[in-house]
């Protein structure tokens, strides 16, 4: 009977689909860190085998790992070099696909307009129009990790929250193309969390040590842990203000249904970027990550194909909308 009472309560909460869709979403990113392990190990195996170092390769069990997944291949060249790069700029094959805040970020420090290389983000500029900022919520490897540390954060119930204008983001996205454009460097590879994981895992993989970067980042964790909830992708990400920008008229947008809502505001809590899921006031911010949705245990919360409401706010049944509220409890005229 415990356990039977337990089941329902957790089926309540997280309603079969929402539950699948996190599960979807954590597998997407545990893959996207898988990869970022596989790439630096890949080319240290390449690099051992051209160099005909058999010892180095047993030395290592990463390597190790490779060489029997590749030994008695034809071409292991082949899926030794099938990849390469991260994920701000990943090649597979003849494909090369690029973060569209490193085609801003080369475009700006080379202060050239146009070039072939703005055709690596066509991919992701089209998935962001189409559905938001996924990348941040659905792809990014540091972004898990920012979830972790405010796991860490609630374990330890510490409840300082220093907040920030959400337009500083989309000030350093411009301040950083400024300073591209000024200096004829590339400002954002060297502060960009998605960039500098990758980076960091090749340096310890390769090399195994750590550059700068990882203090930086564990300085960043530590700062959402102890002083702002997470205060990158809130209020600095320059990546995240570029994808908001390309998103704030995705098709795929979530919707509330106040005569579902019981205004418990789960869904407010749920939301790691502090947006009001309970209003219907999703914005650009809005990462389509589904959380909210899944904190919300009476299906109040759900995903809609359509352009941006009038009033900017994603409530059915909202004055703005046209159609009258009905209050929580009460059917819809």
């Amino acid at each position: 009977m415990i356990l039977r009472g337990w089941l329902s309560r957790r089926r309540r909460r997280w309603p079969g689909g929402a539950r699948k869709v996190q599960v979807l979403r954590r597998t997407l990113q545990l893959l996207v860190l898988a990869l970022l392990f596989a790439i630096p190990t890949l080319s240290l195996y390449d690099n051992l085998r051209n160099q005909r170092d058999e010892v180095g390769i047993q030395s290592r069990w990463d390597t190790r790992l490779v060489h029997r997944l590749v030994a008695d291949l034809e071409e292991p060249k082949a899926l030794t070099q099938a990849v390469r790069g991260s994920v701000w700029t990943f090649k597979a094959g003849e494909l090369v696909i690029s973060d569209p805040l490193a085609v801003v970020d080369f475009v700006a420090a080379s202060r050239v307009p146009w070039d072939r290389f703005l055709i690596t983000a066509l991919l992701p500029v089209l998935l962001s129009l189409l559905l938001g900022r996924v990348f941040c919520g659905w792809l990014c490897p540091a972004d898990l990790l920012f979830e972790l540390a405010g796991k860490a954060r609630n374990w330890a119930g510490i409840k300082t929250d220093v907040t920030f204008s959400r337009g500083t983001k989309t000030a350093v996205l411009a301040a950083g193309v400024v300073a591209a454009v000024i200096l004829g460097n590339q400002v954002f590879a060297e502060i960009y969390p998605p960039r500098i994981v990758g980076a960091e895992l090749y340096l310890w993989i390769t090399f195994g040590t750590f550059g700068a970067g990882a203090w930086f980042f564990l300085a960043l964790i530590a700062f959402e842990i102890f002083v702002s909830r997470r205060f990158w992708c809130r209020y600095v990400c320059p990546g995240g203000a570029l994808y908001a920008l390309l998103g704030r008229y995705r098709l795929l947008r979530l919707e509330v249904d106040p005569v579902a809502c019981t205004e418990c505001r789960l869904c407010n809590v749920s939301c790691e970027l502090g947006l009001d899921p309970m209003g219907g006031r999703f914005g650009q911010d809005c990462n389509n990550c589904g959380l909210c949705v899944r904190a919300c245990g009476h299906d109040a919360l759900n995903w809609r194909l359509g352009l941006p409401p009038s009033g900017g706010v994603d409530r059915l049944g909202h004055p703005e909308s046209g159609v009258a509220a009905a209050t929580p409890g009460e059917p819809a005229p």
